[in-house]
């Protein structure tokens, strides 16, 4: 049994890169200071995250396949 993951760190990239499209649509209409304060609280610390989830997300696969290979 192979677990595979990629699907959902797939996913994830592509929300990513539609959130990043769909906030700089968003920040052509909505440029005050709170589209600033937003940015910065909510849509920019996503990446990071986003990025050390899917190396975890990685790094678990690796784990569960080698566990896969040392039951068989």
């Amino acid at each position: 049994m192979k677990v595979d993951l990629t699907a959902g760190i797939g996913r994830m990239q592509d929300a990513m890169k539609t959130l990043r499209v769909r906030w700089d649509e968003t920040k052509e209409q909505w440029s005050d200071q709170r589209s600033v304060e937003f940015e910065a609280t909510y849509i920019e610390p996503l990446d990071p995250q986003v990025r050390m989830t899917m190396d975890k997300l990685r790094r678990l696969a690796q784990v569960f396949n080698q566990a896969c290979q040392e039951c068989t």
